[in-house]
């Protein structure tokens, strides 16, 4: 941890901060952001290097799970940073980011056995994925092939997606063309990126290689 503290933070300040210090001078005196990201609070999940994207570029909001819950005027901080970002910031792009491996989609799955954590806070969470559960299961029951934890994964960023129709000031927007949703998913482990086709109802490479 002190490395982390002392070196990294000085290899921040003398090489990445001298090189754009025009460009921190810039973002100093405000933000203009022209995507939203709502993605995980899992630790492999980095939407600025997986974009190469510089500060100021992206606003990012995370949650365990990348959820975007039910709106709600008067609670919750994922909902506040959705309305500041698209009220205020006036953001034109939102992606839900989901990704493989993901421990939240996993846990909907998982039994709790004696002498494990009771985790109260997070199991009321993800209750947001219950919806996004019961279709994957869906699925599977149809296809025994498919793998269910990635249908969860996906069937969640398609849920928050349609959830975000459910904050008026996006719906007003999205009507007259004035913001773009777009759901992604990344496998950790190939580095691939997949895009929801709103179209096909599937999800498609983004790159083709």
């Amino acid at each position: 941890m002190k490395d982390l503290q002392q070196q990294g933070y000085s290899a921040f300040l003398n090489d990445y901060f001298q090189e754009h210090s025009d460009l921190f001078a810039q973002l100093s005196k405000g933000q203009k952001p022209h995507t939203m990201i709502i993605t995980c609070s899992d630790s492999r999940i980095n939407p600025a290097l997986l974009l190469n994207a510089q500060p100021g570029e992206i606003f990012i909001s995370r949650n365990i799970g990348n959820v975007v819950p039910p709106y709600q005027p008067e609670s919750g901080s994922t909902q506040a940073a959705i309305e500041y970002a698209v009220n205020v910031l006036e953001i034109p792009k939102i992606i839900i980011l989901g990704h493989s491996n993901c421990g939240a989609c996993a846990h909907m799955y998982h039994e709790h056995k004696e002498g494990e954590p009771e985790l109260k806070h997070v199991g009321t969470w993800l209750k947001n994925i219950e919806p996004a559960k019961n279709l994957a299961v869906l699925e599977l029951h149809h296809d025994s092939s498919k793998n269910i934890f990635e249908l969860t994964e996906k069937h969640n960023v398609i849920t928050s997606l349609q959830r975000l129709m459910e904050y008026p000031y996006i719906l007003k927007r999205l009507l007259k063309d004035k913001i773009e949703l777009e759901g992604w998913w990344f496998d950790i482990g190939t580095g691939k990126a997949e895009i929801y086709n709103f179209a096909t109802r599937h999800f498609e490479p983004i790159i083709e290689k």
